[in-house]
């Protein structure tokens, strides 16, 4: 294949991808690197190294250990006065800046050259467009008549400066651990393309050395009311902590409840309503704590003021949910409140609780300050289980997942985070909520953070309590918030 003819392939394939063929796209792209590697023409080696770009978009999150080599080497062969080549390089700045460090202003510094080149004028003015879509402060000129390429085509019949959701399949991988809870791990794969083209598939599940144990399973529709369908599995143990004589335990005197649970929640979402609905076992796991240690509105106690029988119950719930979300990519903020009603028919007990969160994000120097506000409140009474909680790998990350449960639960969380080296951040947080009482955690951590987009983020944190509460190591996918 000729350099021509290797560009033409590649503009196939961006021309796919903004029409949301990402498996033409994937076949295209293929072409054209097999064409270029082959080639031996000066555009050749900027097709080569912008195919593996592409290719990181959709072979997974784990791609760009294997396609960082080659594009580095393919622009390394590529000479600094072929326009394509400087066009290569814009594309590594635009399309993986969280792997290999660039930014949308060093590709505006990169294309504003090419402007006045009749050969590339509207390929580097669709580039400028991309990177004034993802943040930088460049005019947007007209479209050229000349130079256009794939992309240029593309957003023209599209009227987008950005593709649809790249949608490359993520694996994600973790370890979790806090004092007396014991060390386990997770899996989480998700693929959009799993069965049905355009659409998502979520696959989850977890295990610690605690025996406790769950999985998860979402499907989200590529259709205009973006229903979605959520079935979810856990067994295990669930703890209520109170405050004894010889302080908080764990598990290991009068002060702790243990439940066991087996639970399966549905939830069908479409547009701003849904339906959520539970089924589980849950078993008391001792026969005789005394009543300070039980909650009054623990739905499996007949009694909570008699000692409380072991054995099994059966919980059944079933109720309705709105939600409502308002988000700004580009200022970096997002909005949303919700709320859920439940009812248990064999007991006749009812549910009901409102949430409502705020997250921004500002750069500071090179790196971002982000905030959240949050809140939750169940106005009646309610079983333990529903009641709000902290602890776990967001909120008051250091201490275990439902540390301290209460009807009405707020929090403000801090997060700094700053670039360390290449996709490797580093982070500094302080997570405080009123919950059964003020509490908080501060802490550090790292991220690795991976294209296709910042939201793909492996993480470990650790966070301390200043109270003598404990500490706790978190590793976890996805930003805290």
């Amino acid at each position: 294949m000729t350099g021509v003819e290797v560009t033409e392939a590649l503009s196939v394939g961006d021309e796919a991808w903004w029409g949301g063929e990402r498996g033409v796209a994937v076949v295209a792209w293929k072409g054209a690197l097999a064409g270029a590697e082959a080639c031996a023409e000066p555009a050749c080696r900027a097709v080569e190294a912008m195919a593996h770009l592409r290719l990181v978009h959709r072979e997974g999150n784990l791609a760009p250990f294997w396609h960082e080599g080659a594009w580095n080497a393919a622009l390394a062969a590529c000479p600094a006065t072929e326009p394509w080549c400087v066009l290569a390089a814009a594309d590594r700045a635009l399309l993986v800046p969280a792997f290999a460090g660039g930014s949308p202003d060093e590709a505006v510094a990169l294309l504003q050259p090419l402007l006045a080149n009749t050969s590339v004028a509207a390929a580097a003015t669709a580039r400028l467009r991309l990177a004034a879509a993802r943040g930088a402060d460049v005019p947007l000129a007209e479209w050229p008549a000349t130079g256009n390429d794939g992309m240029s085509r593309a957003m023209q019949a599209t009227g987008r400066a950005e593709p649809p959701d790249p949608g490359t399949w993520t694996l994600g991988l973790g370890l979790t651990a806090a004092p007396l809870t014991g060390l386990g791990g997770f899996v989480r794969f998700v693929d959009p393309d799993f069965a049905f083209r355009r659409h998502r598939l979520t696959l989850s599940g977890w295990v610690d050395s605690s025996l406790q144990a769950g999985g998860s399973a979402s499907f989200a529709a590529n259709l205009p009311a973006s229903p979605a369908i959520s079935l979810a599995y856990s067994h295990g143990t669930l703890y209520r902590w109170e405050y004894g004589a010889a302080g908080f335990a764990f598990d290991r005197g009068d002060a702790v409840l243990s439940v066991g649970h087996t639970w399966a929640p549905l939830s069908i979402t479409g547009g701003v309503a849904g339906l959520y609905a539970h089924r589980g076992d849950i078993t008391v796991g001792e026969e005789n704590y005394p009543r300070a240690s039980v909650l009054d509105s623990l739905v499996m106690l007949p009694d909570p003021i008699d000692p409380h029988p072991r054995g099994p119950k059966q919980v059944v719930a079933l109720g309705p949910h709105l939600s409502l979300r308002v988000a700004d990519s580009k200022r970096r903020y997002n909005f949303s409140v919700g709320g859920r009603f439940l009812v248990e028919p064999d007991d006749a007990d009812l549910h009901l609780d409102v949430t409502a969160d705020f997250r921004v994000a500002r750069p500071v120097g090179k790196g971002e300050l982000a905030a959240r506000v949050s809140g939750e409140v169940t106005p009646m009474e309610s079983a333990w289980y529903l009641l709000p909680a902290i602890g776990g790998t967001t909120l008051l990350r250091g201490l275990p997942y439902g540390r301290f449960r209460d009807p009405v639960l707020a929090a403000l969380q801090l997060e700094l985070r700053h670039p360390i080296a290449g996709p490797v951040e580093g982070a500094l947080f302080v997570d405080s909520a009123v919950c059964d009482g003020p509490h908080a955690t501060v802490g550090g951590g790292v991220r690795l953070v991976l294209p296709p987009g910042r939201d793909n983020v492996t993480r470990i944190d650790v966070g301390w309590s200043p109270e003598g509460l404990g500490w706790g190591v978190v590793l976890g996918f996805g930003q805290a918030f």
